[in-house]
C-alpha cells in the first residue's frame, strides 16, 4: 500500500487539516495494489510521498491499480481536478474507493462519470467501493500530438486574423489542421491554409455559440483549440500542452493585454473568472436562455487566481477553448445564447454541473491583440489574489500619462468622425454643432467634448428610445454596452427624468469615460491598420522586461512558476511585433 500525502499549497491561505489518517485500518481492509491518496495528517512510522497541490498542478503518474481517496473532497478545493486526474488514469476493472468525513455529493454520480463508474458497495457503511467499467469519454482522445485550431470569424478587416493564422502555422506541432465558421474578409491572406465551413447565418448577428459548435464538428482530430481571432498564441504551444498532460479537462491559458506601444502596460485579460453566486441555485443551468442574461448581468464575477480554484463558480471566458473532441461533442455551447449573453459563464457552469472542471495551463501564456475597454474599470480589474481576497490591480504604471497608447478602436479617425457626424444629423442637430464635428481633431479628449456637445443639441421621442440606444452603441460608443449599464441607462431613458438628467446619464456613463481615460490627449483611433503591432527597439526590450517584472512579483491574480528569463521569453514570444 503506498500513500500519497497532498499538503494545500501554502501561498494559498488554506485551513490546515485537523483530520487523521490511521493507516493499521485501511490496511486492515486488505485492499491489493493500493495507492491512498489524502489530506488528512498520517499516523505512519513509513515514509511518505508528499506533493503540493493547487489549481495548476496536476496529480499525475499513479502506477497502482487501485486508488483510495480519503478526505479529498472535505479537505482541499481541488477536489474536482484530482478526481478527474485519478479516475482518468485509472485502468477499467480496477477500483476507486472514496471516503468522506461528511456526507457531501457524491460526484461520481454527475453526468460525466456516470457511465463509467459502477457502485459496487459500500464499506463500513462510510466507504463508498467505485468499479470502473468503462473508459472515460475523453479517453477515445488519447494523444496530444494532432490538432485542431478552430477560429469562428467575421467579415471585418482581417489583420489580426492573419497575423492569429501566420503564428498558427509556425506553431511545431506534429498534425495540425485550421478551421473557420464565417465568412473572412477577402483581403485574408492564407485561404489555401485553412478550411473555411460556413455557419448559415446573413452575417448580422453574431451567433458564437452555434459557429464554435459547428467548427468542433468539422474538426478532424481530438484536440481542439478554439480561439478568437485577436489571441496570438504562444510558440510554446505544442511544449506547454505536453508539460501539463493528456486528459486534460476544459483548459485555458493566461492571457494580457498590452495597451501601450511599448509593453509597459500589461493587462490580464479575458482568461479565467469566478462568479460569486451560486448559479445553479438561481436558475435552471441546462435550459439558460437570453431571458436569464438578466440576472447572471447583476452577479459579481471577478478574474480568479489560476492556482486558486472554486469548482462550480469558475469559468474560462470564452477567448481560448483547450478541449477534447469528444467532450465538446458531448457538451456543446448553448446556441440559445449569443455573443456578449454570458455564454461563457453559463458554458463553464453547466460544465461543472456535469463534473468537468476547468483550469489553466501555467506553461504558456497569450496575448490578446486589441481589447474592449468595457473589461476593465479606469485600467484596474477585479482579481482573486491568490490568498483569495478580492483585489483591484492595475500596473503601477498606468498612472503614467505619457506612454503612448494604443489605438482603442478598430476603426479610422475618418469613419469615427463620419459615425458621429450621422448620428448628429440622424437626431437634429443644428448646422453648428455638424461643423465642429466635421473638423474636430478626435483625440480622446475633443472626441468626449464633441460628443457632450452633440448630445447636448439633440432631441429623441420616447418611442425612439429603443432605436436611439442601439445608435449610440454603434455611432458613439463604437463598442457595445455591458449589459448592466445599458439596462441602467435604459431604465433612466424611459423614466419621468428631465431630459437634462437623462443627457447627463449619456455623457457621464462609465463606458464613455472609461474610453476617455485609455485615451485622454491621443487619438483612440488608428492612422494605420498596425498600429496595435509593436516595433522592436530598445524600449519595448525594456517595455517587456519591466512588465515580466510586474507580472512575476507584484501584480496579483497571476502565476507564473518560471523563472523570470521564462516570463520574458514568454512575453517576447506572444508580442504581436511589427513585420
Amino acid at each position: 500500500m503506498k500513500i500519497i500525502h497532498c499538503k494545500n499549497d501554502k501561498r494559498l491561505a488554506l485551513k490546515k487539516t485537523f483530520r487523521i489518517l490511521d493507516e493499521e485500518y485501511y490496511k486492515s481492509l486488505k485492499i491489493d495494489d493500493l495507492t491512498i491518496v489524502t489530506f488528512s495528517k498520517i499516523q505512519s512510522l513509513n515514509p511518505t510521498n508528499s506533493i503540493i497541490i493547487n489549481g495548476v498542478e496536476r496529480l499525475k503518474k499513479i502506477e497502482s491499480g487501485n486508488v483510495f481517496l480519503h478526505n479529498i473532497q472535505c479537505e482541499s478545493p481541488f477536489y474536482a481536478q484530482m478526481l478527474w486526474d485519478v479516475s482518468h488514469q485509472l485502468r477499467v476493472g480496477c477500483y476507486l474507493f472514496i471516503e468522506e468525513e461528511l456526507e457531501v455529493e457524491q460526484f461520481l454520480d454527475k453526468d460525466y462519470y456516470r457511465e463509467s463508474f459502477e457502485l459496487v458497495e459500500t464499506i463500513n457503511n462510510k466507504i463508498y467501493k467505485y468499479k470502473k467499467i468503462a473508459p472515460l469519454l475523453i479517453e477515445q482522445d488519447k494523444g496530444l500530438d494532432c490538432w485542431s485550431f478552430c477560429i469562428p470569424v467575421g467579415s471585418g478587416d482581417p489583420i489580426f486574423l492573419n497575423r492569429c493564422i501566420e503564428r498558427i502555422l509556425e506553431i511545431d506541432v506534429p498534425k495540425k489542421e485550421i478551421i473557420l465558421c464565417g465568412k473572412p474578409h477577402p483581403d485574408f491572406k492564407y485561404f489555401q491554409d485553412v478550411k473555411v465551413v460556413d455557419d448559415g447565418g446573413d452575417g448580422k448577428i453574431n451567433h458564437l455559440t452555434k459557429k464554435k459548435n459547428i467548427l468542433v464538428e468539422n474538426a478532424h482530430f481530438g484536440n481542439i483549440c478554439i480561439l478568437h481571432d485577436r489571441v496570438l498564441l504562444p510558440i510554446n504551444f505544442y511544449s506547454a500542452v505536453l508539460a501539463f498532460g493528456d486528459d486534460y479537462p476544459v483548459t485555458g491559458f493566461q492571457s494580457f493585454y498590452f495597451q501601450d506601444k511599448y509593453n509597459l502596460l500589461p493587462r490580464k485579460y479575458s482568461d479565467f473568472n469566478t462568479i460569486a453566486q451560486d448559479l445553479t441555485q438561481a436558475i435552471d443551468i441546462n435550459n439558460v436562455e437570453k431571458k436569464d442574461t438578466k440576472l447572471i448581468s447583476k452577479f459579481f464575477y471577478c478574474y480568479q487566481h489560476p492556482a486558486r480554484s472554486r469548482f462550480g463558480h469558475d469559468y474560462l471566458t470564452g477567448s481560448l477553448y483547450l478541449t477534447k473532441k469528444n467532450l465538446w461533442m458531448k457538451y456543446p455551447q448553448n446556441e440559445r445564447l449569443f455573443w456578449d449573453d454570458y455564454e461563457d459563464i453559463e458554458y463553464g457552469i453547466r460544465m461543472s454541473s456535469y463534473g468537468v472542471p476547468c483550469r489553466i495551463n501555467p506553461h504558456a501564456i497569450t496575448q490578446s491583440m486589441n481589447s474592449r475597454s468595457v473589461i476593465h474599470y479606469y485600467g484596474y480589474v477585479a482579481t482573486n489574489n491568490i490568498r483569495g481576497k478580492v483585489t483591484m490591480s492595475r500596473c503601477m504604471l498606468e498612472h503614467l500619462p505619457f506612454i503612448r497608447r494604443k489605438p482603442l478602436f478598430r476603426i479610422s479617425k475618418e469613419e469615427a468622425r463620419q459615425r458621429i457626424y450621422t448620428f448628429a444629423r440622424k437626431y437634429g442637430a443644428s448646422k453648428q454643432t455638424l461643423l465642429q464635428v466635421s473638423c474636430s481633431t478626435m483625440s480622446g479628449l475633443s472626441r468626449y467634448l464633441i460628443i457632450k456637445k452633440v448630445i447636448g443639441d439633440i432631441t429623441v421621442k420616447l418611442d425612439l428610445i429603443d432605436s436611439f440606444m442601439a445608435d449610440f452603441s454603434y455611432y458613439i460608443l463604437c463598442e457595445p454596452m455591458a449589459p448592466n449599464e445599458y439596462e441602467d441607462i435604459i431604465r433612466i431613458m424611459f423614466s419621468s427624468a428631465s431630459p437634462k438628467t437623462k443627457k447627463k446619464t449619456l455623457v457621464m456613463s462609465f463606458i464613455l469615460n472609461n474610453q476617455l481615460f485609455h485615451s485622454f490627449s491621443t487619438s483612440p483611433f488608428y492612422k494605420k491598420n498596425d498600429d496595435w503591432f509593436i516595433k522592436k527597439c530598445f524600449w519595448s526590450t525594456f517595455g517587456n522586461f519591466i512588465s515580466a517584472v510586474n507580472l512575476k512579483y507584484f501584480i496579483p491574480g497571476v502565476y507564473f512558476p518560471q523563472s523570470l528569463k521564462k516570463v520574458y521569453q514568454c512575453l517576447k514570444d506572444t508580442t504581436l511585433w511589427k513585420a
